[in-house]
């Protein structure tokens, strides 16, 4: 009887393959049967309203005003109006019907996950006031050029109902819930982080009037998208209801992601501990990893655009299916039936083949500018070719399904089921993806095989004394490390509340000051009897100033902890540097005009010196820098600014912008130069300036920080300073 065994595997000796042939055929039958049942569970709960045909709309019921799970869903009867802008709706295009003798627009419009989204509505709706050279028209909507239709309809509720809530499960583009006129929700807009935490209230709350809610839905989506528009049919739920799906939504986020990196780690101590199927796992986790990211990206999870998350989808589908094809292949690749007949090796070649064949026709669609290939011709490759992989097993392998072998056709089987539910999920509108529930309860499986093997690998290596020693050693190892990161941890915390008190108490010090100086003009002005007119404009002239240097001193604490808390304040554009700095050198000669201050620009011939940066907050760097200069230098003073640029014989992304600010003013002192971009820190030889809040710097080195710039400083005292920015070019 053969024996399939991978190098370095010395497991116990394997079971009989009959009996694990017949268990296998079990638990097929059986997790088929699992699927069928979950898809049905998904959809069961979903009502189909009353559609009342003389006032073209659908009566709701008064359900909704229950606390009864309730799920309507209505994806007949809509009307599709085609170049609809959420402007339009805005301004009260679609008020009334008179839009309907003048626009082109389709009737009875069912809303499924269909090929070409709402380009299949060509010939599959009855259209109205549609010419022969009707085209969809491309509009720049959030500041991007997008393709943008409506979806319109009427429902009717009772009275007593106050809200409804609708969403639905597919859609390519953003779309805007508008209703009764007025903005609902927004569904499928990105979050501007990886993950998108705007899934779970990705809804629209629909209030009605007087028992009557006229919806229009108006999707806006990339031009490059194959099957724009919405793909599955919304549904209308009660709040109740709203919060169960928000509920189940994020478990089953949370459960696929938890149980997804606690597999990656016990994986990667089985791979670490006895090389068990090293390689094999590798494959494996590729196919794993290519399943669980297609649901991310299914779900909108990632935060995308719709044409990219649909590129991610079809090559994640392919890339699954070859992984799993691959590592099959590799189980069987030294097995008496390979020897006995060689070419079922290559098979695997010809399977990649079909395969990368198929990416490179979908990219290729791109680049020729032609419609993409729906993921539905991935799920149909990835199924045949799973397909044929399990039955090429049971056939000519059934005599060697033992141990690694055995587990690696469940592995087949339960790729294929995953793959066959996303299909079905694609064609159905469920609750949740089946295949969703479906791949957190294989995971589930794969995390028990794989603790089981742990196991029995920690057993051998516990009879190596040898072994254990090493452990221990990096354990403690690794404890000391552990040690040595709380202390520094506990020394920053330290030093981060000595901070605070530093701000706290220059704060109060700075506004001390101004305050004290006011108070005491304010009282000379009330208890003198005979100050002259000179007197009194001098001392309200004092008072200005101080109640200025209080301004100037709040206004930086405001900007600086408004920069520190979000980057929404910086608008990032291509700016040259040499035209930005040609303007503050001649705003600040001419101020220095009658003096015997001078200050000059070096720039490089024929550049402009362009860098992605917000020119107002970029411009108070160079500023801030180039005042300091001014005031902390002599009576004659030279100040030089100076830029150029290195790299050039490099590819832009490689190339820096270097801007230097320099003076022969008092300098700062070597052991300061460290500080001096800390808030309220002056060095102690600039008593002299009185003008500053000791934030400039502070700004200066946050808004670098913000542009991924460098900013170095070279100092002597007596002799001068230099500043040099150093930010990234971009043309």
């Amino acid at each position: 009887m053969g024996k399939t065994k991978l190098s370095g595997y010395k497991g116990d000796s394997v079971s009989n393959p009959s009996k694990n042939l017949i268990i296998f055929s079990i638990a097929a039958a059986a997790l088929f049967l699992l699927m069928l049942l979950l898809d049905a569970g998904n959809t069961s709960i979903h009502k189909k309203p009353f559609y009342i045909e003389t006032d073209n709309s659908y009566y709701l019921g008064s359900e909704l005003a229950t606390s009864d799970l309730i799920t309507l869903d209505i994806r007949d009867k809509w009307t599709f109006i085609p170049n609809v802008t959420p402007g339009n709706v805005e301004s009260g295009l679609l008020n009334g019907d008179a839009w309907r003798d003048s626009m082109p627009y389709a009737d009875n419009v069912t809303l499924t996950n269909s090929f070409k989204g709402w380009n299949d509505y060509d010939k599959a709706a009855l259209w109205h006031n549609r010419t022969d050279n009707f085209a969809y028209q491309t509009y720049m909507i959030d500041d991007s050029p997008k393709v943008s239709s409506c979806y319109y309809i009427k429902l009717e509720c009772d009275r007593e109902v106050e809200n409804a809530i609708i969403t639905f499960n597919k859609l390519n583009g953003i779309a805007r819930v508008y209703c009764n006129g007025e903005l609902a929700g927004t569904i499928g807009s990105r979050s501007n982080q990886i993950f998108n935490d705007n899934i779970y209230s990705d809804y629209a709350i629909l209030t009605p009037k007087n028992g009557v809610m006229e919806l229009a839905i108006v999707v806006s989506c990339n031009s490059k998208v194959l099957n724009p528009g919405i793909l599955s049919g919304p549904v209308i739920n009660n709040m109740h209801t709203l919060d169960l799906r928000v509920a189940q939504s994020a478990s089953m986020f949370s459960v696929v992601s938890i149980l997804m990196f606690t597999t990656f780690f016990i994986g990667s101590y089985i791979i670490l501990s006895n090389n068990l199927i090293s390689k094999a796992y590798s494959i494996f986790f590729a196919s794993f990893f290519a399943i669980a990211l297609y649901y991310l990206f299914d779900e909108r999870l990632i935060a995308v655009d719709s044409h990219i998350a649909a590129d991610a989808r079809f090559t994640l589908i392919i890339v699954a299916t070859l992984a799993s094809q691959a590592i099959n292949s590799y189980i069987f690749w030294n097995s008496k039936v390979n020897r006995k007949h060689p070419f079922l090796k290559y098979d695997l070649i010809f399977i990649a083949g079909l395969g990368l064949s198929l990416l490179l026709a979908y990219y290729m669609t791109h680049i020729l500018g032609y419609s993409s290939i729906p993921v539905f011709v991935a799920l149909a490759f990835g199924l045949v070719v799973l397909y044929l992989t399990i039955i090429k097993d049971l056939i000519f392998y059934r005599s060697e399904l033992a141990g690694p072998s055995i587990a690696i056709l469940y592995y087949c089987y339960f790729i294929f089921l995953l793959m066959l539910s996303i299909l079905m999920s694609n064609l159905s509108n469920s609750f949740l993806p089946t295949y969703a529930i479906l791949l957190s309860l294989i995971i589930f499986i794969c995390l028990i095989a794989f603790t089981v093997t742990m196991n029995r690998s920690h057993r051998r290596m516990s009879r190596d004394a040898t072994v254990l020693k090493r452990q221990v050693r990096e354990k403690t190892l690794f404890i000391s490390e552990i040690n040595r990161d709380l202390v520094a941890s506990n020394k920053q915390l330290k030093e981060g509340e000595q901070a605070r008190k530093n701000v706290l108490s220059n704060v109060s010090h700075d506004l001390r000051t101004p305050i004290t100086a006011i108070r005491g003009y304010a009282e000379l002005m009330l208890t003198s009897k005979s100050m002259t007119r000179e007197q009194t404009d001098s001392y309200l002239n004092n008072i200005i100033r101080r109640s200025e240097q209080m301004e100037r001193i709040v206004s930086d604490i405001v900007e600086l902890t408004r920069m520190e808390a979000s980057d929404a304040d910086f608008n990032y554009t291509d700016v040259s540097m040499s035209e930005m700095l040609d303007e503050l050198v001649t705003m600040y000669g001419l101020d220095l005009n009658g003096t015997s201050k001078h200050i000059t620009l070096d720039l490089p011939n024929s550049d402009l010196l362009i860098v992605r940066a917000d020119p107002k907050k970029f411009s108070r760097v160079f500023e801030n820098l180039i005042s300091n200069a001014i005031y902390y230098t002599n009576s004659e003073a030279e100040i030089n600014v100076k830029a150029w640029r290195t790299g050039e014989g490099l590819p832009i992304a490689e190339q820096k912008i270097h801007i230097t600010v320099k003076d022969n003013g008092i300098g700062i002192p070597p052991d300061e130069i460290t500080k001096i971009f800390d808030r309220f820190y002056r060095a102690k030889n600039s008593g002299v300036n009185t003008k500053g809040t000791g934030l400039g710097l502070a700004i200066v080195k946050l808004i670098c920080d913000r542009h991924n710039a460098t900013i170095k400083v070279d100092s002597a005292i007596g002799s001068g300073t230099t500043f040099e920015i150093i930010i990234g070019a971009t043309y």
